[in-house]
């Protein structure tokens, strides 16, 4: 029992000692130390002591982060899966690679998070990353999640929203001047495709009171791209806009596997490439980089998602998935 007891007053002299250690430095310095550690080793480093939470959520390293995460973007792709009698949604990151490998190489992916739902129905993504951040829903039930830190945010129902005849698309967007995410709902009446109410949501931090729907004003139209009018939208002055376009398809045709295959335009890298990349597959998944300057095409394998056994898919079975060229870390919570 002694030895019991000694023992456990070492531990506890080793723990006060180390905590000690911790306050006697700078704040500055354990900033600057913490910066060098992934998003996620951050997350849980929250958990570590008081100081620790309050530098990692503290604006100042959320931004000092957040300029590092925007030079060194991901590839996000999310899959949807039905396993058993589960609708979900798998989030996988991969690094972009540089212009000097080989004509065909791979990458390993990452897993970041899932999202799960019993009932019945297909996720949707309404939009793409926005400095790491996603739109998604399921039903009726809309959401924001961050893969980084695996939060998911319930956007606030409308009663006034009648879904059994309303169709709702959904944009998330952020505003620099406010330093704000919101998201951009159009609803679209049944008789025509047209939008007939335009609102807009902010996220707050507090999130126990939800602010509501506000709306703005728009024109009636088509919540999709035009073959002739692009429609954007500002999410600092929460107004519309129109841009020309050339009326071109933003698909082009490759060998994939000894196919012709449409790939979709993703964006392009800091190096300007083009990235394309088929909406669903059945076995491996390839992303295409084009060099237009140099007129080549090189592919890169994307590994970790289909040798997974729990998310592989069936050969015969084709597996849809949504891609951001542009994904970044965002520690930020909510």
């Amino acid at each position: 029992m002694k030895t019991k007891e000694i023992e456990d007053n070492n531990n506890e002299g080793v723990i006060t000692t180390f905590r000690h250690s911790l306050d006697s430095i700078p704040l500055d310095l354990i900033s600057d130390i913490l910066l060098k550690f992934p998003a996620k080793s951050l997350v849980e480093f929250t958990c570590v002591s008081n100081t620790w939470y309050s530098i990692i959520r503290s604006q100042m390293f959320i931004k000092t982060f957040m300029s590092m995460s925007i030079s060194r973007p991901h590839i996000l792709l999310t899959f949807k899966r039905n396993h058993n009698d589960d609708n979900e949604l798998l989030f996988f990151s991969s690094p972009h690679t540089s212009q000097v490998s080989n004509d065909s190489s791979s990458v390993v992916s990452r897993h970041e998070m899932m999202i799960s739902r019993t009932s019945p129905g297909d996720y949707i993504i309404h939009s793409p990353s926005v400095r790491g951040f996603l739109c998604c829903s399921h039903q009726h039930q809309y959401m924001v999640c961050n893969p980084t830190t695996r939060q998911v945010i319930n956007l606030p129902e409308d009663h006034g929203f009648d879904h059994g005849t309303m169709k709702c698309y959904m944009h998330l967007g952020y505003d620099p001047s406010s330093d704000k995410y919101k998201v951009l709902r159009m609803v679209t009446q049944p008789a025509s495709n047209l939008v007939s109410e335009h609102s807009v949501y902010k996220l707050e931090r507090q999130q126990c009171s939800y602010y509501p729907w506000r709306r703005v004003e728009g024109a009636r139209i088509k919540p999709w791209i035009s073959s002739v009018v692009l429609v954007t939208f500002d999410f600092g002055s929460e107004r519309f806009g129109q841009i020309k376009t050339p009326g071109e398809n933003f698909t082009c045709l490759a060998n994939y596997k000894g196919k012709l295959a449409g790939l979709s335009l993703l964006g392009t890298t800091d190096a300007g490439e083009l990235v394309f990349a088929p909406s669903s597959f059945s076995d491996d998944f390839d992303v295409f980089y084009f060099d237009i300057k140099e007129k080549t095409m090189r592919r890169i394998k994307v590994e970790g998602v289909t040798n997974d056994e729990e998310f592989r898919c069936r050969r015969k079975h084709l597996c849809y998935v949504s891609i951001s060229c542009d994904h970044v870390e965002n520690i930020y919570m909510y």
